[in-house]
């Protein structure tokens, strides 16, 4: 009361306060009404006559401005969680999509560094072959230079021989007949078919006492046979093209290539070494019989236009011209016989066991064995399966035509 008396408008305890009784203004202050307090003493006033409203504290209707913030708020945290996890699942999709192609990337790489090793031991192989030849001609060329008939050595065929053979053996090999060579090769034959039929399925074991005598056998005809090959290659040509049995000249079907593929019973590395070179040896004939195609051209336009009734040949300046071609056809022969001998070496040197040359040999029979036949044959067989494969008929109910040739192919 006294600081209310102090104001100018107030005139003590009966004074008054914008012109009312300072007692009854005062009364009214002093005096609150307890029913109008709530428990923690705040003073309700009424809104309308009916609701009471509380002094402190924002009100939770939701009417004013407070309350509307109160609702955007979640709003905006969704809507920002929700971009949040499209940019982490679209970030997600990326790098799914990264390390897919990486791993397809990797896997790519993987197949071609297998391919690789693959092709550098078939290279090592072949490499082997051709050292191996290398030095039987340097054997054999010092061999003619110490002969009196030293032109004679090297013929029109590769002239290579084994350095462990004495010369007198060698130009016995240079000398042989086929008259010579096919009873040999018989008696071969007949000896080896005895041991296999003795021999149990697969006839691989390299402790079994038939297997050590099989490899005897293929081992000593397996010499005399690389010496015709690589000393007296016309007679290789002859036997290669012949009937044994009737000894005339004749090709093997397909067919019978294919019945001696599926005799072989070949492991995936040894099938998957000989197809390997076989695509070596066609696109390196490929190119040899391209160049035999522009030379037999040449050839063509030059002594095949020859007018019979010129006095004199001797004259012709194209015969210079037509003597170089008839060298570089040789040159090409020689290069086919060269990838076909290596195709040879490497079949039966490097990639068949002595069971399976001896195989070979029998189910040739009455032809003589041919490598390039039976690469072609498998190398056949891989196309119809790939075919198969792609057409979607290759299932288990097919079977493979390897698996039907063996089921005809006899048992040793």
């Amino acid at each position: 009361m006294d600081v209310l008396a102090s104001f100018r408008d107030f005139g003590g305890a009966q004074g008054s306060f914008l012109s009312l009784p300072c007692a009854d203004l005062s009364g009214e202050l002093l005096q609150l009404d307890s029913s109008k307090m709530d428990p923690k003493g705040s003073l309700h006033l009424r809104s309308g006559g009916s609701e009471d409203r509380g002094v402190e504290g924002p009100t939770s209707s939701g009417s004013g401005p407070t309350g509307t913030r109160g609702q955007k708020q979640p709003k905006e945290c969704q809507n920002a969680q929700k971009r949040f996890r499209a940019r982490q699942k679209e970030r997600m999709t990326h790098l799914e999509r990264e390390v897919a192609e990486k791993k397809a990337a990797f896997e790519q790489l993987a197949a071609e560094n297998e391919l690789l090793k693959a092709r550098t031991n078939i290279l090592e192989k072949v490499v082997n072959c051709r050292d191996e030849q290398l030095s039987m001609m340097q054997a054999f060329e010092a061999h003619c230079r110490t002969t009196g008939d030293s032109p004679s050595c090297f013929g029109n065929g590769v002239s290579n021989t084994m350095a462990s053979e004495p010369p007198e053996a060698q130009e016995a090999y240079r000398k042989l007949k086929k008259e010579q060579v096919i009873p040999q090769y018989k008696a071969f034959l007949a000896e080896v078919s005895r041991h296999l039929l003795h021999c149990q399925y697969p006839c691989a074991d390299p402790n079994s006492p038939i297997v050590q005598q099989v490899a005897t056998c293929v081992e000593r005809m397996g010499r005399v046979l690389k010496h015709i090959l690589l000393l007296n290659s016309p007679l290789m040509r002859t036997l290669l093209s012949l009937n044994l049995e009737t000894l005339q000249p004749g090709a093997a079907p397909e067919s019978h290539w294919d019945d001696v593929a599926a005799s072989l019973q070949l492991g995936p590395q040894q099938r998957a070494d000989i197809l390997a070179v076989y695509d070596m040896y066609r696109n390196l004939i490929a190119k040899v019989y391209e160049e035999r195609k522009l030379i037999m051209a040449a050839l063509g336009g030059g002594v095949g236009t020859l007018d019979p009734s010129r006095s004199s040949f001797g004259s012709r300046p194209e015969l210079p011209s037509e003597m170089e071609l008839t060298d570089r056809l040789a040159a090409n022969m020689v290069k086919e016989h060269s990838a076909r001998t290596l195709l040879c070496c490497f079949f039966f040197g490097k990639v068949l066991a002595p069971t399976q040359f001896a195989k070979v040999a029998v189910y040739s029979y009455p032809y003589f064995p041919d490598s390039l036949g039976v690469a072609t044959a498998l190398s056949r067989q891989d196309s119809q399966l790939a075919g198969m494969a792609l057409l979607g008929s290759g299932g288990s109910g097919t079977g493979s035509s390897d698996g039907r040739m063996l089921a005809r192919a006899p048992r040793f």
